[in-house]
């Protein structure tokens, strides 16, 4: 039996936001029956294997736990513009996660070694980072063969669910395809794994294995 890592994505939701208003907005007419997420992380856990650290030490009978007390443990994998990130980054997940009330996350299985080799590649592009790419967001609206044949597309940098795409793709999850947006790569995700959508706040799920709302 071969050696399985279980890894995280996750999805960004904040209506207060207008870019992340504009985003989720702008991408909605091609992709109905989605979720209004604007942003997406692959997160990998730490060294042991957890992404969730409980800091607190529970009261008798206090279920659910006052004050939960939880840390985030692993590092979040993305292209971005927040704070002072600017393109393709790995941070700590406590770092990403500082308000989990915004963040919808599925968590899975993949082979061990097609992980070393997506996190490798990730690593490279982080590496080789020049910067978030703003042009490739037209590739939301137009097909990448056009971004390419009028020379729109951006070769050098990312966006988001690029970045999350090819780690999809790498991990054996997702075929080779065209960027979708992060609505529909969330939808893609939780159809070609089998793992619901759920709230990061309190685990509760938002969309079951095949798209459902409870």
């Amino acid at each position: 039996m071969s050696e399985t890592v279980t890894i995280r994505e996750l999805f960004y939701i904040n209506k207060e936001k207008l870019l992340n208003r504009l985003i989720a907005a702008a991408t909605w007419p091609a992709n109905m029956d989605t979720e209004p997420v604007s942003h997406t992380e692959v997160w990998e856990p730490d060294k042991n294997g957890s992404f969730v650290e409980i800091t607190y030490t529970p009261r008798y009978g206090d279920i659910p736990p006052h004050d939960p007390g939880l840390l985030y443990r692993g590092r979040c994998w993305t292209s971005t513009t927040r704070g002072d990130a600017n393109g393709t980054v790995v941070r700590p997940a406590s770092e990403v996660l500082d308000h989990p009330e915004n963040w919808l996350y599925t968590e899975h299985e993949v082979d061990a070694y097609w992980f070393r080799i997506a996190k490798m590649r990730a690593q490279v592009r982080v590496d080789r980072n020049k910067g978030y790419s703003w042009r490739d967001l037209g590739r939301y609206i137009m097909p990448l063969w056009l971004l390419k044949g009028t020379g729109l597309a951006d070769n050098g940098r990312e966006i988001c669910s690029e970045h999350v795409a090819q780690w999809l793709v790498d991990m054996g999850v997702l075929p080779k395809n065209t960027i979708p947006s992060p609505r529909r790569l969330c939808k893609q995700t939780v159809l070609a794994t089998g793992s619901p959508l759920r709230r990061l706040i309190d685990d509760t799920i938002v969309r079951d294995k095949n798209w459902k709302k409870p």
